[in-house]
């Protein structure tokens, strides 16, 4: 098994956990403040890792040029932008619908990369990609049990277009994580995928921090009252990033990505063992779909 099939599958199934954790503490913390959770915490771990690594590992920090600077500091406003809009949508009746359309980044992450980056995916991967996006949004829409009817007035809503619009903000997010990547001078994979982390989280604490505290300011204080709950979601979220970083490093963004959907079945599994919930004949076919275009990938 090649190297960033490894980091994608680990980064797949940390951020599960991390999401875990921030389902858990949302009914303490509210929205928001769970969102938040995912920076605030993983910051600092970030910056501990990277500095263990490179003690340990008696490797030097890279050369960080002008075009990183320019490239992680969109990703990581982008990806606070995503967030943001996504947060938006858990009150409105069209959410399924919405979050189901955001499910598009990975083939919007395919078009960012193949405009911005040049690097075009082959037809195989590409058709990958379009199976996996579909079977993501058929998912979505099965968990939802959303009516035909309910369904054509979902999809001209406002909050679709919304949903359509984060994912958009988080497939460019990735593609310049990818690019900031290659900007960097010297070092090794996974300590320029530590050190673009620490750095990457650390704008994001700060900006989203600052959002945070301006609209919903109890949601941030209560994010650092219980930390005992949500300290965890740093430790997951620094890990992921850790390993999405990695994987972009060692290949295309949009292969990374389509693969690392792969996320959506631990998360059914999840649900199944833990939970005991009985998965439909939509979800089974979503979820055979969803495997056979990661195969597909995998096997380009």
């Amino acid at each position: 098994m090649e190297l960033w099939v490894v980091f994608t599958i680990a980064a797949a199934a940390t951020q599960a956990l991390r999401t875990a954790v921030q389902r858990r503490v949302t009914s303490t913390i509210g929205n928001l403040g769970a969102s938040y959770i995912r920076f605030s915490y993983a910051f600092p771990i970030a910056w501990l890792f990277s500095l263990l690594y490179n003690n340990f590992a008696g490797t030097t920090l890279p050369d960080l040029t002008a075009t990183f600077w320019v490239w992680i500091n969109l990703a990581a406003l982008t990806q606070v932008l995503f967030t943001i809009l996504l947060v938006q949508l858990f009150s409105h009746r069209s959410f399924a619908a919405a979050v189901a359309f955001s499910k598009t980044e990975v083939l919007q992450t395919a078009i960012f990369e193949a405009l911005i980056l040049r690097v075009v995916v082959t037809l195989q991967t590409g058709a990958a990609i379009a199976l996996g996006v579909f079977a993501t949004v058929l998912l979505s829409f099965a968990k939802a049990s959303l009516k035909l009817a309910n369904l054509r007035a979902a999809i001209f809503s406002r909050q679709v277009a919304i949903g359509l619009a984060a994912g958009a903000f988080l497939g460019f997010c990735t593609v310049c994580y990818g690019a900031a990547l290659h900007s960097m001078i010297g070092g090794d994979v996974i300590g320029n995928a530590m050190y673009a982390a620490a750095i990457g989280t650390t704008i994001q604490a700060f900006c989203f921090g600052i959002y945070i505290f301006i609209v919903r300011r109890e949601q941030f204080i209560a994010s650092f009252l219980e930390w005992r709950q949500c300290s965890m979601a740093g430790v997951w979220a620094a890990t992921t990033s850790i390993c999405w970083f990695a994987g972009f490093a060692l290949y295309s963004v949009a292969p990374v990505r389509a693969v690392g959907q792969i996320e959506l079945l631990f998360s059914v599994g999840f649900s199944v063992i833990y939970f005991k919930e009985r998965i439909s004949r939509t979800e089974f076919t979503a979820i055979a779909l969803l495997a056979t275009s990661i195969i597909m990938v995998l096997l380009d």
